[in-house]
This record gives C-alpha cells, structure tokens and sequence, in this order.
C-alpha cells in the first residue's frame, strides 16, 4: 500500500528543496484591504489566495506568533514548524502582514467540557491547556506553572488526532528508563 501523505510531502519537500515553490506577489493591487482573523490553517490559506489576488491583507492573530494550532496545538514530533515559519516567510514576502498580539474573537482553542462528576478536580485538564504549553516550552520558551504529565499517570479522554497528540506529548516529558 502507498501512503498518500508520504508521497505528498515528499512531492513539496522536493518542489521547495529545487525551488520551484516561490512567492507570488500580485502583479497589481486592487486597493481594497482585508482582514483575516486567526492564522490557523483556514485563515493563513485564506490570507495567501487574498493577497495573491492583489488586495492588502492583515491577519490578526491573539498569540505572539502566528501560526494558529499549527504552531501551538499540534506538536513538533508530528509537525515540525520550520515547515510553517517557511510558508509564512513566502506570505510576508507576498505582502501579507501578520499583526501578532490582537485579541479580535474566540477560536477554535475554546474546549468542550465534558459535564461529569469530578471535572473540576485538580490535575484534570483541557488539551488546549496543555498542548500549547508544551509547544510553547519545546521552542524554549518558559512556561510559568506549566502542566506537565512528567511523573504522573495520565488518562486522556478521545482518541482522535488531539488525544493522540496529548499522548505522545505525556510520552515525550517521561523521563526515559
């Protein structure tokens, strides 16, 4: 079997290493001027094709870096962000402005709770509490009172991708036997 993710990737990774993936700067602009709010995914694809197509786009992200949970929600061993500082590089350099820092709405860092019995004890935490803290410290930034499941029996609650992140991070702050 092919693993279409791993045929993909390294499709990119080979366009970018000969450098045939560019910036595209508009050939002229339309005047007009948008603002994206949030850098994730959905907003940084749509601040590219707005200022591919001419107009002045300013993305105002609440973290002090841009990136969304591609940089603070999914983890480095499943998402290095060299790949992301390399995409947003190409967008600055095709006149999209990131303004960094801007508290503008909620977004998807929001958890769902879940309404049972002993929720509210100690030690039980939201994945958007402790992924991008540990995303945060993996970049070598400090992270004050950070939530860590080094010496701790964790449980994680799902097993979707964000579980499996919140597991291979527990993993990753055990110290090895």
């Amino acid at each position: 079997p092919v693993t279409i993710k791993n045929v993909e990737v390294a499709i990119a990774d080979k366009a970018w290493d000969d450098r045939l993936v560019t910036p595209q700067p508009p050939q002229w602009h339309t005047g007009k001027t948008v603002a994206v709010v949030g850098s994730g995914p959905a907003g940084l694809a749509a601040a590219q094709q707005l200022s591919r197509a001419g107009h002045t786009v300013a993305v105002y992200e609440r973290d002090d870096e841009p990136g969304g949970l591609l940089r603070f929600g999914i983890p480095e061993f499943k998402m290095e962000k060299w790949v992301l500082d390399r995409r947003l590089a190409q967008m600055k350099e095709e006149g999209t402005n990131f303004r960094c820092g801007v508290v503008v709405a909620v977004g998807s860092t929001i958890g769902r709770d879940l309404p049972v019995p002993g929720r509210n004890l100690n030690g039980i935490h939201q994945a958007m509490e402790f992924l991008p803290q540990a995303n945060r410290v993996a970049r070598g930034t400090p992270v004050e009172n950070q939530i860590t499941a080094t010496d701790k029996h964790a449980v994680i609650i799902g097993g979707g991708d964000t579980g499996a992140d919140c597991l291979g991070t527990a993993i990753r702050q055990r110290p090895m036997s």
